[in-house]
């Protein structure tokens, strides 16, 4: 998240991971996903996070951003959406925090089962945040788990459910 409109250090590490992966596999692609958190500031998480790549000298042809999501079931969704309009088929590296993978990979894979190819890469373990990743777990997979997701009509669903809760 940004906090007063500055990246933390952890963004600034998830960041710095993923430029070190990009230059060891060479994507076509790389998605920086997450939306506006911050009202006081004029970048979304994932506007900050592309601006630190192109400030690290990350190509500018790469990098797309997602700005719609605010959670990580959000995240995958709206991927997922980018993903189908690109028609893109190769194998998805997720790149998150250490304590935050386990629940990321898990929510990816049931938001896009077909992403047969999915890794993932973290950065720095935050112990402490272990519990409340497994308790928000058992809640997103409630919601997940009501959703068709190989409907063609699996986002709105999915958008509907995320109201109930």
């Amino acid at each position: 998240m940004l906090h007063s409109c500055e990246p933390t250090d952890e963004m600034k590490g998830r960041v710095e991971r993923s430029i070190q992966f990009a230059r060891l596999i060479h994507p076509d692609l790389i998605v920086f996903s997450g939306g506006k958190t911050s009202p006081e500031c004029q970048y979304s998480e994932s506007g900050m996070m592309q601006k630190l790549a192109f400030e690290a000298g990350l190509d500018r042809s790469i990098p797309v951003i997602e700005e719609k999501s605010t959670t990580t079931v959000e995240n995958a969704v709206y991927v997922r959406e980018l993903l189908e309009s690109r028609k893109f088929s190769g194998i998805l590296h997720i790149i998150t925090s250490c304590y935050h993978m386990s629940r990321s990979i898990s929510i990816f894979r049931r938001v896009i089962p077909e992403m047969t190819s999915l890794s993932g890469l973290c950065y720095e373990c935050k112990v402490e945040r272990l519990q409340s990743e497994a308790n928000r777990l058992i809640i997103d997979e409630n919601i997940m788990s009501k959703v068709d997701w190989s409907s063609a009509s699996w986002l709105s669903s999915y958008e509907n459910l995320r109201k109930q809760f």
